[in-house]
């Protein structure tokens, strides 16, 4: 029997489809969707909300009073301006809409900047350079002074001795607190970029607080403060009426010689005004301004340091380390913290500064003041 062979059939081709064809095809599957959906309604819709947002955000943008139009537009409009900052990353318009009260920190994210603060400048703080800073260990030193000294006399061959004594007397140092708590949004802290907010606020602390101490040296009550300049027996020279050469000569000369090397005038700026006209009576003036910079003016060789808490009326002169001493029992310390007062419930961050000092003159007699009677 033989093999009968058989053909095999090949399978059949599927006819090419056309680019002509897919796009007629396309075309039906878009009618079938819009006969379904408003597409045309939707993109109109997507169209007016960009431009919406577009305007909203460059009105925001390119006002020179930003906190203004934020007030002015509606909470709408504030939503919309947002997002399409954020889908555009427009970090001066996200600034703005998110930070708040301009003047509670809002301010340190202007619309266009310098990494720069403009602040203004403390008065210069001098005194705690011119006087005794000694550290104390409790709230209270006592401080021994002697009063009177002993006394010797001349005496002949086997006659009676004449006897003395001498007189001790005591000074205290009582330590006072100053203390202060500023509260920050932690929003404020954590998106300012140009600023170490928290190293700020404690720097404007520290100048705050070097200010004070100026203060109360030299005006200071001595009731729940420091005793200042003005409240110790301090003996004077008097002035009537005008300021003149001879005045000055009086106060340098009330001061024992002992404390003359190292003394200083204190002077307001109004006296220095009046001192840098003043001439002798060779007509020269007394005044020498300062011989470098960073230099104090001098009186006959005398630094005068300018300190505006002192009265117009007065004019101090004398040896401030000898005469005045500055207790520092709490240096100024710090402290940060998220968890005190209201901090916890409102995601604030507080930030304490606390500073113990006393401060009380020791040796009256290292001072002299001359004081103006109108």
């Amino acid at each position: 029997m033989s093999d009968e062979i058989k053909e095999e059939t090949p399978e059949e081709t599927p006819e090419e489809v056309t680019e002509t064809e897919v796009e007629e095809a396309a075309e039906k599957i878009l009618s079938n969707i819009s006969a379904k959906f408003d597409l045309d309604g939707l993109k109109s819709k997507v169209n007016e909300l960009v431009e919406k947002s577009q305007s909203v955000a460059s009105k925001i943008y390119v006002s020179k009073d930003v906190s203004k139009d934020i007030d002015s537009l509606t909470k709408e409009e504030k939503i919309v301006g947002f997002f399409s900052a954020l889908m555009r990353n427009d970090v001066p318009v996200l600034k703005a809409l998110s930070e708040g009260t301009p003047a509670d920190g809002g301010y340190l994210f202007p619309d266009e900047f310098r990494a720069e603060l403009i602040k203004s400048l403390s008065a210069p703080t001098r005194m705690r350079g011119l006087v005794r800073v000694v550290p104390m260990k409790k709230d209270v030193m006592n401080i021994p002074k002697l009063g009177s000294r002993p006394q010797v006399a001349w005496t002949s061959e086997n006659a009676a001795k004449s006897t003395t004594t001498a007189d001790f007397e005591q000074k205290t140092l009582t330590a006072y607190k100053m203390a202060a708590i500023l509260y920050s949004s932690e929003e404020l802290i954590e998106d300012c970029t140009e600023f170490d907010v928290v190293k700020l606020i404690i720097d404007l602390f520290a100048e705050t607080i070097a200010t004070e101490e100026d203060r109360v040296i030299i005006a200071g009550t001595g009731s729940g403060q420091p005793t200042g300049l003005v409240t110790c027996t301090i003996g004077s020279v008097t002035c009537s009426g005008n300021l003149d050469f001879d005045d000055i000569i009086n106060l340098i000369y009330a001061l024992p010689s002992q404390y003359r090397s190292n003394a200083k005038f204190l002077v307001n700026n109004v006296n220095i005004a009046e001192l840098r006209k003043l001439k002798d009576s060779t007509n020269r003036y007394i005044w020498q301004d300062s011989p470098a910079a960073g230099q104090p003016s001098t009186i006959y060789g005398y630094p005068v340091i300018e300190n505006n808490w002192v009265s117009e009326a007065t004019i101090y002169f004398g040896d401030y380390k000898m005469g005045y001493w500055l207790g520092d029992r709490r240096r100024m310390t710090v402290l940060v913290s998220n968890i005190a007062g209201t901090a916890w419930s409102q995601d604030q961050i507080g930030i304490r500064v606390v500073e113990r000092i006393a401060g009380n003159c020791v040796l009256e007699d290292a001072m002299r003041q001359l004081i103006t009677i109108p």
